[in-house]
This record gives structure tokens, C-alpha cells and sequence, in this order.
């Protein structure tokens, strides 16, 4: 029952991701990121990334007398195409809507060590997930701002992974610049100029008779939506639609432009306090890529 919803809501959303509005004629608009989108990768370098980083955890594994089988890369395409600012690519919009629904049905991948770890004894499974995550006792804590604290086990088999490819420093740095991005996008949130647009692109969803406030606003109708099973398929065509409109008022009010205009301005001084941090991280990150050869 459940494939059989899933196949028929994705071929309402294949059908309707061949009509256009005729608004994405030209150029696609910009798709404005903290820090020139650093923290994202391709596709193809995420799933070289990924393959290697999990070869490196089985051989740590297999050191330590476990058995790991290597977890295969989700599709993270939807994820890397979401904006941190809940503007909409014409491309994904009109085929996937906001892709909460069929995200939904497609329910989370299996776990390949799932069955081999429901067959082991308490004590051994025990052991298998202290040599994967680490032990609490060993966690070395990393003091973010405001009183964030992120601690990892330095020695565990995840840990070491993205040491051999990363580097010794890469949580340091990653969770460094990953809350300067955070910050960029509150900064950019809050400023006038991004309010300004976001009121204009009420404006226009007004005209369509949507009384939305908050560009997240049309999302939050379709995740309550979705707590009730039983109107999957309605819930579905109601984002595309959605997503329709929504997309229209983004592109008709200039939304995209107004927001990376708005995100530099706010960007520019947390930029300027953390240039030896970033250098850093790019750095580690051009090196993974080289072992990996896609540099």
C-alpha cells in the first residue's frame, strides 16, 4: 500500500513538474548562500567524499575486530538543493514542490548493520557501537559561541575517518565555520532589507488569496498536513501547488536578488573576523578532495 501511494503521488508530481508558468524563461535567479556556499559540495565530490570516508571507517572497524558494512550514499540532492532562506529553484519547485511530501513516503534508508547487530549479544553490540561512535569518557568538547558545546570521541572509528580525510583539525573546523553560516543566515533574516522583500512576496501571495506571513509559512501548511496518513495523496497535490504560487511571488517580486543583496550587507563585518578560520577550511577541504580525486 504504501509503494503504491508513493508511485502515485510522485506521478502527480512528474506530471505536474512539466507545466511551467512561463516566469522561468532566461537565466535561473541566484541562489544566495553564506560564505559563497563553502559548506556545500557537489553531488559527485559529496558522494566521492562519502564512499571514502565509509571505506575508512570498515578498515577501522575490521581493526578492531568488528564486522561494518559500508552504508551507501542517500540521495542528497533535495537536501543540498533546500536554501537556507526557503527560496525556491524553478527547476525542483515545479516537480518536487518543497519535498516534504514525497520525503515522507520514502521513509528513511535501511541500515545495512541493522540485522547483524540485532543477532549479536548485548555486551558485543555494545562493544561495536563504542568503536564506531566512541566513549563518552573519551569526548573532547569544542566551545562554540554563545555556550555551544559540540564534544566527539577523537579515537572513534567516525572520527578517525574524517581524520584520514579531513585532517586532525576538521571538526574544530567545520563546526566553526558551520556557525558563522548560521549566523550569516539569523543576520540575514533579521535585517530590514530581507523583511522588505519578504513583505513584498506576502503582498503577492495575497493576490492569490494566501494569507502567509513568513516565507516558511506555505511549508509548515504542508508538514501539518502530513500528520495525518490518510490525506497523503491531497497533501502532495497541495504542495505542488503551493510551491507553484510560491515560486511565481519569488520570482515576480524579485526575492532571490533582494535576498543576496541582503545577505552580503549582513555577511561583510562576521566575514571579516573569521578569515584565518576560513582559509583553514577550505584548505582541509580542497585536500580531502584531492585524496580523493576530485580536486
Amino acid at each position: 500500500m504504501r509503494a503504491t501511494l508513493l508511485s502515485t503521488v510522485v506521478a502527480v508530481f512528474l506530471v505536474a513538474g512539466c507545466q511551467t508558468s512561463g516566469h522561468e524563461a532566461g537565466p535561473p535567479p541566484p541562489d544566495p548562500r553564506p560564505l559563497d556556499a563553502v559548506l556545500d559540495f557537489s553531488a559527485e565530490d559529496d558522494a566521492a567524499l562519502w564512499k571514502a570516508e565509509e571505506a575508512e571507517v570498515r578498515a577501522c572497524m575490521r581493526e578492531r575486530g568488528h564486522v561494518y558494512t559500508v552504508v551507501e550514499k542517500p540521495d542528497h540532492r533535495r537536501e543540498a538543493a533546500a536554501s537556507p532562506f526557503a527560496l525556491l529553484r524553478p527547476d525542483w519547485a515545479r516537480s518536487d514542490g518543497y519535498g516534504l511530501t514525497v520525503e515522507q513516503l520514502a521513509g528513511r534508508p535501511p541500515d545495512p548493520n541493522a540485522d547483524r547487530l540485532a543477532g549479536l549479544p548485548a555486551k558485543e553490540e555494545e562493544r561495536w557501537r563504542l568503536a564506531l561512535l566512541g566513549k563518552e569518557d573519551n569526548h573532547r568538547e569544542i566551545e562554540l559561541s554563545e555556550g555551544l558545546v559540540i564534544s566527539y570521541d577523537p579515537d572513534s572509528c567516525v572520527s578517525r575517518a574524517q581524520a584520514e580525510l579531513y585532517g586532525e583539525d576538521w571538526p574544530d573546523l567545520y563546526y566553526t565555520v558551520e556557525q558563522l553560516s548560521n549566523e550569516i543566515i539569523l543576520a540575514t533574516q533579521t535585517s530590514a532589507a530581507f523583511t522588505r522583500a519578504e513583505d513584498a512576496w506576502a503582498r503577492c501571495m495575497q493576490g492569490y488569496g494566501l494569507s502567509y506571513r513568513a516565507l516558511d509559512d506555505p511549508r509548515q501548511e504542508i508538514r501539518e498536513a502530513l500528520e495525518d496518513e490518510s490525506s497523503v495523496q491531497s497533501s502532495g497535490e497541495r504542495e505542488l501547488e503551493l510551491a507553484g504560487l510560491d515560486l511565481d511571488c519569488q520570482l515576480e517580486t524579485g526575492l532571490h536578488e533582494k535576498v543576496q543583496t541582503a545577505q552580503s550587507e549582513a555577511s561583510r563585518e562576521l566575514v571579516k573576523r573569521s578569515r584565518a578560520e576560513l582559509k583553514q577550511y577550505e584548505q582541509a577541504k580542497q585536500a580531502a578532495l584531492n585524496r580523493v580525486g576530485r580536486g
